[in-house]
């Protein structure tokens, strides 16, 4: 049983290639490069790894000097980006249970090992929340810009108004295209934040959209809470309990108790079904670290050390002990052989 860094609709790597179009990128070349043929693109289930979305993002903005390019694809994107999830959006009572079932029926778009997104209340504050994919660099941006500019221009969308988050933050410094924040989206951006999110007053999300229905709503989530059940049905439990606990690890979160609540189960529950799986909690955690270890490796980008904190490890030294007894060799040597082997 192994765990991957998870995967996205089609629908996002179409908007991103429209994106990159509205700039005059010509993005045949990119398709045949990522294997995206027109029969995949049109594929309504079709989904793309994480890795691979990201080096296509990644080429896109090197080889075109476009850093801003994620915040180019909020002009363009429309609810029905996320397919049922959108039209269960747009017939929503509010504003603030649209945004509760966007986060709650992500799993339709994409999966991402690193986290999911939240909506929570915050006193009078109402928080959009996109996980973190720290350590950043120049390349990944695009994905936080990406995730906060569509969920802003969709939610403008639902309403047709002018109702605005009070600001955005950002956790990464202040980039070299800050500017373009200004130009292409409506509110403040705060950066060097302890989160990814789009901050609004809990009452101006009382607004209904402007397609409000409440039968069309209902048949939308029928609809959502079935695909979502087909989709656990596709994976065993133990790739279930691995998928909560991989955005867990480099949090003080990770803890029997904090994964079987991502379940929505009691822990003893899920200490129960865990044995007669014949393995424990602290066996998942492991192999976890042990998957996304090798996958990391495969990627020039991160660092030892940046993956030493993305596996949740204290120091180097305890990572490079913990590779040496998964793999019989340390990291740098296990990457040097991935590398000297193409």
């Amino acid at each position: 049983m192994t765990i991957s860094l998870g995967d996205i609709s089609i629908r996002y790597i179409n908007l991103l290639l429209q994106a990159s179009e509205s700039i005059g990128i010509d993005t045949e070349p990119y398709c045949t490069q990522f294997q995206l043929s027109p029969t995949k693109r049109e594929q309504a289930d079709a989904r793309l790894s994480i890795p691979k979305f990201m080096r296509l993002g990644q080429t896109l903005i090197a080889e075109h000097r476009c850093p801003e390019l994620g915040l180019l694809c909020g002009p363009i994107a429309q609810p029905s980006l996320l397919s049922w999830v959108g039209f269960l959006a747009e017939c929503a009572p509010s504003l603030d249970q649209a945004l509760i079932d966007m986060a709650h029926f992500e799993r339709l778009s994409g999966r991402n090992a690193r986290g999911q997104s939240r909506f929570y209340r915050e006193g009078p504050l109402a928080v959009a929340e996109f996980y973190s994919i720290s350590p950043y660099n120049e390349f990944n941006h695009f994905i936080v810009d990406l995730a906060l500019a569509t969920k802003l221009a969709m939610l403008q969308r639902l309403t047709g108004s002018a109702i605005q988050p009070l600001y955005l933050q950002i956790e990464f410094p202040a980039p070299t295209y800050v500017e373009r924040y200004s130009q292409l989206l409506p509110c403040p951006v705060r950066f060097n934040q302890a989160r990814n999110a789009l901050v609004y007053k809990h009452t101006d999300l009382q607004a209904a959209p402007r397609q409000a229905n409440a039968n069309a709503y209902q048949d939308c989530r029928d609809q959502c809470d079935a695909l979502l059940r087909k989709l656990e049905r596709q994976q065993s439990f133990v790739e279930r309990v691995m998928q909560e606990i991989s955005p867990l690890l480099n949090s003080n979160q990770l803890s029997l108790a904090q994964v079987a609540e991502g379940l929505e189960m009691p822990p003893w529950t899920l200490r129960r079904r865990l044995s007669a799986e014949g393995t424990r909690f602290s066996t998942l955690v492991e192999q976890t670290r042990a998957d996304l270890a090798r996958i990391y490796l495969k990627d020039p980008l991160y660092s030892l050390g940046e993956i030493t904190y993305l596996l949740g490890y204290a120091n180097p030294n305890a990572f490079q002990r913990a590779f040496k007894r998964w793999q019989g060799e340390a990291p740098g040597a296990y990457r040097a052989g991935l590398t000297a082997n193409g």
